[in-house]
């Protein structure tokens, strides 16, 4: 009976190790899932941040309208959002997929009214400026929702 008993404590010690590595794993697993994320979401907000400053500043400038476009054209491509969209298309939940997608696109608008034209004081200018700052708040939203921030 000692032979049978012994063995039966190392089986469940032996489980009980296995199923503790297990939780552990799963934790450790799930917490760089979340820094990731964070760092992700981090750099693209940063990204969009900088992507709607050098527009701003495009939209300021008195240059020739040539040169305005070459320049609203680089400064688009310049900070990486595009390169960070495609990473959160492959590791962030959908509604944050669709809400930094409509983020974006409202900055592709801006820029494709500056190439045609747009003015820093015109209508449409504001307009966009004001449909980006409610697109970055939901974004920020979920965002913050997705990570378990508290409101």
């Amino acid at each position: 009976m000692s032979p049978v008993s012994t063995l039966l404590g190392a089986a469940i010690g032996v489980g009980a190790t296995l199923v503790a590595d297990r939780v552990r794993w799963r934790r450790e697993r799930v917490g760089q899932s979340l820094d990731v994320r964070r760092q992700l979401y981090g750099e693209y907000t940063a990204a969009l941040s900088r992507m709607r400053t050098a527009l701003n500043e495009c939209a300021r400038s008195d240059v020739a309208a040539e040169e305005r476009a070459r320049r609203v054209r680089e400064v688009f491509l310049a900070p990486g959002a595009y390169e960070i969209r495609h990473q959160l298309a492959v590791i962030a939940p959908q509604e944050i997929i669709a809400a930094s997608r409509a983020a974006f696109l409202v900055l592709r608008d801006t820029r494709d009214a500056l190439l045609d034209g747009a003015a820093v004081e015109s209508t449409l200018y504001r307009e966009l400026e004001d449909r980006f700052d409610s697109a970055v708040a939901e974004l920020r939203r979920v965002m913050r929702r997705d990570l378990g921030v508290a409101e």
